[in-house]
This record gives C-alpha cells, structure tokens and sequence, in this order.
C-alpha cells in the first residue's frame, strides 16, 4: 500500500470511528434566528456569531462523510455495488470532500479563514444536490443489474438463471410457524451459534449411520433416510432483518425468502445513505443560505400554503405532460391556520411526488378523461400534523404493496425524466431554494425512487409516510409530520448499520464479492 492510499485509509478510520451528533428541528431553527439577528452587525459581533457554527460545523462535517464514504465501501448490501460507475463516482467524491475538508480547508478562526470555510460548503452545496441524482442512476444500473443476473454485481445464490444441481433428494422440514415444501435454495437461518447465517440447506444434514447403500446399478448412493437434521431453526423471512412484523402481506412470507432477505438488507442500506446525505445536505445548505441569502431553512410554517402550492404545481405538470386538464385536487382543512417548525421544501417535495402519484394513477385508470376527485386533507392534532391524499385510481394489488418502497424498482418513460433531471442537476444543481420555484418544470415520471426517498424524508424528523390501497377502487396515503421541535435526527450510526447487517455466507458468492475493496 503507497503512503497516499494509508494517509487515505488513516482518514476514514479517524472520522468514521466517531459518533455523529444527532440534531433536532428547535436546535436549527435556534441557531438560524440567532445568527440572522447579529449577521448585518459590524464585522466583529457577525464573525462571532458565525464562528460558533462554523467550528462546530467544521467537526462534524467529516464525521458525517467519513461515515457515508465507510458505508459505501464496506456496503453492506449483498449485491457487490462497487461495479455500477455511479456509486464509484460517488464513492470518490466523499473521499474528495473529506480530504478537502481536513487537508485543504483550514480551522474557520478568523474571518479570512471563515471565508475560505463558506467557500468550501458553497462547492459542497453544488456537489450534494448533483449527488442525489448520481445516487438515483446508480440504483436504476443496479434495478438493471439484477434484473439481468449481471455476475459481476448479483451473487450466485442470489442469481434467477442459477439452479442448485443436488444429487440428494430434497428433504423436507417443517417449523413450527410455516412450512418450507422445498428447501433446494439458500436462505438465512438461524445457525446453533445463535446468529443469523445466509446458508444453504443442503449442508444441514449429517450421516446417523451407514451412508451408502447398493443403487441395484453396480453403484452406490446416499440414504438420505439416514440423514438428519442438525439444530438450524428456519425463520419465516428472517424477521430480524426484513422486518417482518411491518409486512401486512402473509402471501410474502411464502416467497423466495432469500431474495426478500436481500431486498430488505439493501433497503435499509440506501434507507441510511439517503438519509445520511439528506442531513449532511442540510446542515450545509442551511449555513450557506443564512450566510449569503439571510434566510434560515427550518422555519415556522403553514402547512396549507405548502400544500396548495404543491397541488398547483403538480397540477401543472400534470397537463403539460398529457395535454388536457387533470384531474381536480380538492384540498380539505378542517383547522386552515396550524403552524409547526419544518423545512418547506421537505414537505413540498414529499406532497409534490404524492400528488403526482395519485394524478398519474388516476388518468390512467379512467382513459375516458372523466376523472374522480382527488382528495387532499390536511388535519392537526397535538403531536402531528398529518395530510391523506385519496385517489380513485385503481388500487395497488396487495402482493405489490410493500414493492412500491423499494430502491430496486423504476417507473415507466425515465427517458423524459432522466434527460430532463440531467439538465437540471447540470445547469443549476437546483439548492433547496430554488427547488419549489422550479419543481413545476419537472417531468411527470421521475426515477422511480421517489416513494422510498419521501418516506425517509418524513421519517427524518420523526413523522412517516404510509400507504393503504384498495384494488380495483384507488389508494389513500398518510404523510404524518411531528409536532414536537425536540425529535432529533433518525439516522443510524455507521456501527449500528454494519452490525444489523448479517453475512451472506454462500461459496458462490466469491467471485462477485473478491473485487470489493476492504476499508
């Protein structure tokens, strides 16, 4: 290993070993009223107001990148995702802004070094809006990847064209929660050792006696009667780690619970990557924009207004896309004048990519252009403020309700999309200012992960998102947002995440795995 490569790995274990320190909603909105009172004081009161932050911001900076690019690295998702050019990229560009930060940005001490600071979160600011985008194609290569059975990227037990050839005779076990008719393909059990273990079932039994019998051909075979079965306890679908108590759909517990399994652990790796990026972006672009534009982005809002606006955007792209009027959203709100501390452009962009959802599914569904009310009702109790958005458009089956969170799937007609967004990250970088002036000119489609991505926006600061759907009728989704200012940020550790990861422990996966670089 060259010194460059060791100073490098002394960098990520230096910062990635460190805990994050976890904000809430009061503390932003605090510290962005007091430093928008003293910013336009003379120089030296404006500097000490500013120092404060930026020390703080300059510590905790590259520990939260350290830990992202760690994550990458190590990536705890089965599927060896250092192969997609995009996650590379993105992979580079932490490591680029960590050592930016920590060897060429200096202690912001004075107001010269203050401003080589700003200088630094401005580019940085550019950088983490276009990454949002790199990370969204990289998980559409990925969709690609394993929709192809790519070597490269899939493993082989994870791979649909690769047959286990077994000599034995299947043998079948029963639990006593479910059982499994057909045990030939790996899943994840748990192991005697106590810990869960991707495994295949074939390595299960032991010889009790004679293990060879006359085939009646001149040969040999095994008895498999003599075989028995060691003390592996088979989970539904590794409720551990997939999170089974949430699935309402029992017909999944019946699936191919390896690929449920690595579905899941996948999720919850880009679940915290996006919100690792979503925190690290805001804790930038808020300093940024009280220090050049003297506007804070956690502020006391109205949530009607946010959601009039959204309608009316999404309303509009709605006809440019199709050409004819959509259909009409009626916005419901028994107590119009709530307030509650948020980031508006957060809930924009959560009700922008619902509502569009809903107009989408709604046009589709009645191609006689008459369409049904779509419903926007907004309600506040004393911890949430919570908006239901019902849509006649034909319902989810419930075998592809928990699908629709998935990082892994794309929507239909991307082409317009992924030029546009292009364009857009391209020119602009489009900085959270800007997004809701400029959200109207997106394109109908996005990039398939808008769902799972909103969900872990409204997850962030301790409201959620959630879905119930009728077949053949329509959907209503429920976006909660939490009252309390106190709800600090919900995203793991870098150890939190490694250690709720389990091996995928399978002889086949050796040649997909071999490349990936260890920390």
């Amino acid at each position: 290993m060259n010194s460059t490569a060791q100073l490098q790995k002394d960098l990520f274990r230096r910062f990635a070993s460190k805990e994050m320190t976890k904000l809430t909603l009061s503390q932003y909105y605090t510290a962005g009223r007091h430093l928008l009172k003293h910013r336009n004081n003379d120089s030296d009161a404006g500097f000490s107001a500013f120092q404060l932050t930026a020390n703080f911001l300059y510590r905790e900076l590259p520990v939260r990148i350290g830990q992202t690019a760690t994550g990458l690295k190590q990536n705890p998702s089965p599927y060896n995702i250092r192969q997609i050019p995009q996650f590379r990229t993105l992979l580079d560009d932490y490591v680029d802004d960590l050592s930016h930060l920590v060897d060429r940005t200096p202690l912001p001490s004075t107001p010269d070094a203050n401003e080589k600071f700003v200088n630094t979160l401005r580019s940085l600011k550019r950088k983490y809006r276009a990454n949002m985008w790199t990370l969204s194609q990289g998980l559409r290569e990925l969709s690609t990847a394993i929709n192809v059975n790519d070597p490269l990227i899939v493993p082989d037990f994870l791979r649909t064209d690769t047959c286990v050839q077994r000599k034995e005779p299947v043998l079948h076990y029963f639990s006593s929660t479910m059982a499994y008719p057909d045990l030939s393909a790996p899943m994840a059990y748990l192991a005697p050792s106590g810990k869960m273990e991707m495994t295949d079932p074939s390595t299960w039994f032991v010889s009790a006696g004679p293990t060879l019998v006359n085939d009646g051909g001149g040969g040999s075979a095994r008895d498999s009667r003599l075989l028995t079965p060691q003390q592996w306890t088979p989970n539904r679908v590794c409720s551990e780690f997939c999170d089974e108590a949430t699935c309402r759909n029992p017909r999944l517990w019946f699936s191919d619970g390896t690929q449920r399994c690595a579905e899941n652990q996948t999720r919850r790796f880009f679940d915290w990557l996006y919100s690792m990026n979503l925190g690290t972006q805001l804790l930038i672009e808020d300093h940024v924009a009280i220090h050049d534009y003297s506007h804070n982005l956690v502020q006391i809002i109205q949530p009607l207004d946010i959601a009039n606006r959204a309608a009316h955007d999404a309303s509009a792209i709605c006809q440019r896309h199709y050409g004819f009027a959509p259909p009409v959203i009626k916005v419901i709100a028994p107590t119009p004048g709530v307030t509650t501390t948020y980031v508006p452009h957060y809930l924009y962009s959560m009700l922008f990519q619902l509502l569009k959802n809903a107009l989408r599914a709604t046009i589709e569904h009645h191609p006689r252009k008459t369409f049904p009310v779509i419903k926007l009702v907004m309600s506040s109790g004393d911890e949430d403020v919570t908006f239901k958005i019902s849509d006649e458009g034909g319902g989810i089956p419930l075998s592809q309700v928990d699908a629709i969170w998935s990082y892994l799937k794309t929507t239909k007609d991307v082409g317009e999309a992924d030029q546009t967004q292009k364009t857009v990250v391209r020119n602009s970088a489009l900085s959270s200012i800007t997004f809701m002036n400029r959200a109207s000119d997106m394109p109908l489609f996005g990039a398939g992960d808008g769902l799972p991505m909103a969900r872990q926006i409204a997850r962030y600061f301790g409201g959620d998102l959630d879905l119930v759907s009728m077949e053949g009728v329509g959907t209503d989704v429920y976006l909660h947002l939490s009252r309390s200012r106190n709800v600090a940020e919900h995203t793991s550790d870098l150890c939190t995440l490694l250690e709720s990861s389990f091996p995928m422990i399978s002889t086949a996966t050796t040649s997909a795995s071999s490349s990936s670089a260890a920390i």
